[in-house]
């Protein structure tokens, strides 16, 4: 009896750390950016917006080329999901790392109930360890490709965020704002039929 209440914790884990992984792969990650940046336009933020974009960007274009250039090959041990590609550093937790640290600046920046913005930026970065977690429990990442990918996607974040504090500083956002503005007249057209 112990064996498989073992056994079934030991596949309740697998599977957790497959849905982490997973929901940090390209496509979702690609969806998600999009998402962020089309929020963060709308709302009128649109150099956050570029921001978000550019920190995920630079820090996928990095990480292709520092795969390509070093080449390390995957664990060879028992792998519990497939993986293909080079090892060094980890895609899955650079880019997740790239996009969450951007969003949690803004939200602390951002946000005016600073207890949501701890508990919000907490549970993304909560996500972040465990995304490089899963990939080394799931056996296609050695620890050091994740600490790789976080030092990656934390060298870039820290520039995007010091270059949108320089457009800040020299009005870029304001120019944006004049020149990029969408203006949606839901609001205006639906109080206009009442």
């Amino acid at each position: 009896m112990f064996y498989y209440l073992i056994n079934s914790m030991h596949w309740s884990w697998v599977q957790f750390f497959i849905i982490i992984s997973n929901s940090s792969d390209p496509a979702p990650q690609l969806i998600l950016t999009f998402v962020v940046f089309i929020i963060l336009y709308l709302l009128n933020n649109k150099l956050e917006a570029i921001c978000c974009v550019f920190s995920i960007g630079i820090t996928g274009f990095t990480n292709l080329i520092l795969k390509n250039t070093i080449k390390r090959y995957r664990p060879l041990e028992i792998r519990l999901i497939e993986a293909e590609g080079y090892s060094f550093p980890s895609g899955h937790s650079s880019i997740s790392t790239a996009i969450g640290l951007v969003l949690i600046y803004f939200i602390l920046k951002r946000m005016k109930n600073k207890k949501i913005a701890y508990i919000l930026s907490g549970l993304i970065f909560t996500y972040l360890i465990l995304v490089g977690i899963s990939r080394v429990y799931l056996g296609v990442h050695y620890p050091t490709d994740v600490l790789g990918g976080w030092a990656l996607a934390a060298i870039w974040s820290y520039v995007t965020i010091c270059a949108y504090k320089f457009c800040m500083n020299k009005g870029v956002n304001k120019f944006l704002d004049k020149y990029f503005t969408v203006k949606l007249n839901l609001f205006k057209r639906k109080a206009k039929s009442i």
